[in-house]
C-alpha cells in the first residue's frame, strides 16, 4: 500500500505544481499533504484510530484547507480518544477542547456556521464535564439559524441543553416551554417527510417527550400560547406550533387551541386543518359546522386514511345532531375503507342504543335495539382488540335495558330467537333476555 502511496503522491505533486492555487489549498507540501490525507483515511476506513491519529494530525497541521474530510474524521477520532481514556477526566476534557477548536477551524476553513455549531453542541452535550452554558449557546443559535434543516441529532441536543439549564435553575420553565415547542415543530416537519433520516427525527422525538413529559402541564402551555396568539395571530409558524404542540399534549380543549385552529384554517386551509375544525365543532356541540369542515376536509383530500378520518367525524357530527341514520350511512363508508378499524363499529352500535326511543312499538321492540347495539360491540372486539375493553363495558351497560323474558314472551318470541329490527335500521339480531 506505501508503494502506491507513494506512486500516487508523486504522480499528483506534478499536476499539483501546476495549479497556482496549490498553495493555499494543500498547504507548502502538497505531497506531504496527499500522502498523509489518503494514508489516514484508508486507516480510518478500517477503524484503526490509533495508526490513523499521526498521518490525521500532519495533514491537519499542513494543509487545513484541502478537504472537509480532515474536521469530519478529525471528530471521529477525538471522540475515540475521549471514549478510550475514560477515567482520565482531565485528558478527556482536553480532548474535547481540541474536539471544539477543530470544529472552530471548519467554520473558518470551510464555512456553513450554523450546521457546524449544531455538531459542535450536538458533541459537547454527549460529555457531563462539557460547559453546558457554552453548548446551549451553539445549539440555540444553530437551531435558530437551520431551523427545520436542522439534524436530529441538534435538536434534541439544544432541547436537553434547556432542559438540564432548567434542572439546574439557570432557565426558566417558560423558556423550556419556548425551546420545545419550537423543536418539536420542526421535529414534526421532518417526520412527515419521506426521507432515509426520517428515522432519526422519530427517535429524537421521542426522546424529547420522554424529557418534556416530566415538566410541563396543559394549564402553562396554553398560558404561554395564549399570550404569544394574543400578540402575533397571524404569525403561521406560531399558529401551526399551538395546534400542533396541544394536540400531542392532549389540551385541545382550551380556548387559544381552538381560535388557533380555526385562525389557520382561514389563512391555510388544508384537509388538516379543515378535520381538526371539524373536531372541535364537535366539541363546542356545532354539529352543522362539523359537517360543514369534514365535507371541506374530504374535498382537499385524496388520502384514503384521512377520508375515513373524515367519514367517521361526520358520521359523529350527525348522530350528535339527531340525525341517526345518516350517522351510520358514514360509519359504514369509515368501515369500507378500513375494515378493521373497530371504533366506527363502536358508534354504530351507539348509534343503535340511541334510537331505542325513535324505534319500535312497544318495549320489546325498543328493548330489541339494545341487541343490534351488542352485536356491533362484539363484531367491534373482533375486529380491532384495541377497543375490546371498551366493547366490553358498553355491552355491560346496554345489558340492562334488554327485554325481559316477559316481555318476549308476550311478544311470541324466546331467547335465541332471530328477531329483524324494523325502522330505518332492517337488520337481524337475536333475542337477548337481561
Amino acid at each position: 500500500m506505501k508503494k502506491l502511496l507513494f506512486l500516487f503522491s508523486t504522480f499528483l505533486s506534478f499536476a499539483l505544481s501546476a495549479n497556482p492555487l496549490v498553495g493555499s489549498k494543500f498547504g507548502s507540501d502538497s505531497v506531504q499533504c496527499v500522502t498523509n490525507i489518503s494514508l489516514y483515511r484508508e486507516y480510518v476506513k478500517q477503524k484503526n484510530y490509533d495508526d490513523a491519529l499521526t498521518p490525521w494530525r500532519k495533514a491537519y497541521a499542513l494543509c487545513p484547507k484541502a478537504t472537509k474530510n480532515i474536521y469530519i474524521d478529525g471528530a471521529k477520532l477525538y471522540k475515540y480518544l475521549i471514549s478510550k481514556n475514560k477515567g482520565a477526566v482531565e485528558l478527556q476534557k482536553a480532548y474535547l477542547d481540541s474536539l471544539e477548536t477543530l470544529y472552530d477551524n471548519r467554520i473558518a476553513n470551510f464555512g456553513k456556521e450554523n450546521y457546524v455549531l449544531g455538531l459542535k453542541g450536538s458533541d459537547m452535550m454527549k460529555y457531563s464535564f462539557s460547559d453546558l452554558d457554552r453548548a446551549y449557546i451553539y445549539l440555540k443559535q444553530s437551531v435558530i439559524g437551520q431551523q427545520a434543516k436542522s439534524k436530529a441529532g441538534a435538536l434534541f441536543s439544544y432541547f436537553k441543553a434547556a432542559y438540564k439549564k432548567y434542572q439546574a435553575n439557570s432557565l426558566d420553565k417558560a423558556q423550556l416551554l419556548e425551546v420545545y415547542a419550537e423543536v418539536s415543530d420542526y421535529l414534526d416537519v421532518n417526520i412527515a417527510k419521506d426521507s432515509k433520516s426520517k428515522k432519526f427525527y422519530v427517535k429524537a422525538a421521542e426522546n424529547v417527550e420522554k424529557l418534556f413529559s416530566n415538566v410541563a402541564t396543559c394549564d402553562e402551555l396554553i398560558y404561554m400560547f395564549d399570550s404569544k396568539f394574543q400578540e402575533t395571530p397571524d404569525d403561521m409558524n406560531l399558529l401551526k406550533r399551538i395546534v400542533k404542540v396541544l394536540d400531542k399534549k392532549d389540551c385541545t380543549d382550551a380556548e387559544v387551541y381552538f381560535s388557533a385552529a380555526k385562525q389557520l384554517h382561514e389563512l391555510e386551509p388544508s384537509a388538516l386543518s379543515a378535520y381538526n375544525m371539524g373536531n372541535l365543532s364537535i366539541k363546542k356541540n356545532k354539529s352543522s359546522d362539523a359537517i360543514a369542515f369534514f365535507k371541506q376536509a374530504l374535498e382537499l383530500t385524496d388520502a384514503n386514511d384521512d377520508k375515513a378520518n373524515c367519514f367517521y367525524g361526520l358520521s359523529a357530527a350527525y348522530f350528535k345532531s339527531s340525525n341517526n341514520s345518516t350517522a351510520r350511512n358514514y360509519a359504514f363508508k369509515a368501515l369500507k375503507i378500513s375494515p378493521k378499524w373497530g371504533k366506527s363499529m363502536l358508534l354504530i352500535g351507539d348509534i343503535y342504543a340511541a334510537s331505542a326511543n325513535e324505534c319500535g312499538s312497544n318495549s320489546f321492540e325498543s328493548a330489541m335495539l339494545y341487541s343490534a347495539a351488542i352485536d356491533k360491540f362484539i363484531a367491534a372486539k373482533k375486529m380491532d382488540s384495541s377497543v375490546a375493553e371498551l366493547a366490553n363495558k358498553k355491552i355491560a351497560t346496554y345489558s340492562k335495558y334488554l327485554p325481559t323474558q316477559e316481555d318476549a314472551f308476550f311478544n311470541g318470541y324466546k331467547e335465541g330467537d332471530t328477531y329483524t329490527v324494523g325502522c330505518w335500521i332492517n337488520e337481524s339480531t337475536k333475542v337477548r333476555i337481561k
